[in-house]
């Protein structure tokens, strides 16, 4: 059991380093090594939590998304007409990557020369298409990809200063979606 909460311990150790260096430094300064120095821990135990650095930027991903309940969007917003789940998950989006612009910012980043990083961000893409797909089963594939393009990361972070203020973000986010004619 201890040795369990040692492991537990340390790889929220390594998640949390990862999320601060990835919030701080430049991106040709995130490496395994740089996070497994600030954890206070060795490479190879770095490796032996998370493989790689995909496996470390998911599981940074993972508590980031989970701990702001970004998984759980759909089952709050299932009992709401679409129009009000659709406000409900903008806002709660919206309030999500403002809180985390200074980590999400450098992995989009990342992304742009990194090909592993932007298929596993194109992955978790595909997820919240999955599920804009089941909580608005009318839209046709094309509506479905505006609404996924225009309430993502790179477009929320495209509104500037409108993205300091989460709440008026979502209000511009959600009239960008009315014009595409989706309720």
């Amino acid at each position: 059991m201890r040795r369990a909460a040692a492991a537990a311990a340390t790889r929220q150790a390594v998640i949390d380093s990862a999320r601060e260096l990835l919030a701080t430094l430049p991106w040709r300064e995130f490496t395994l090594e740089a996070v497994a120095a600030r954890a206070g821990v060795t490479r190879v135990t770095v490796y032996n939590q998370v493989r790689n650095k995909a496996g470390l930027l998911d599981a940074v991903l993972t508590e980031l998304t989970s701990r702001a309940g970004m998984d759980q969007l759909l089952t709050e917003a299932q009992g709401l007409e679409p129009a009000a789940a659709l406000a409900f998950v903008a806002r709660q989006t919206c309030r999500f990557w403002h809180a985390e612009r200074p980590v999400l910012r450098p992995l989009f980043g990342l992304a742009a020369v990194d090909a592993g990083i932007a298929a596993h961000l194109a992955g978790r893409e595909d997820r919240r298409r999955d599920q804009f797909r089941r909580l608005l089963p009318r839209l046709s594939e094309a509506e479905l990809a505006a609404v996924v393009a225009v309430t993502s990361f790179p477009t929320y972070d495209a509104l500037g200063v409108v993205g300091d203020d989460p709440e008026r973000a979502a209000e511009l986010v959600l009239r960008m979606v009315q014009g595409l004619g989706v309720p």
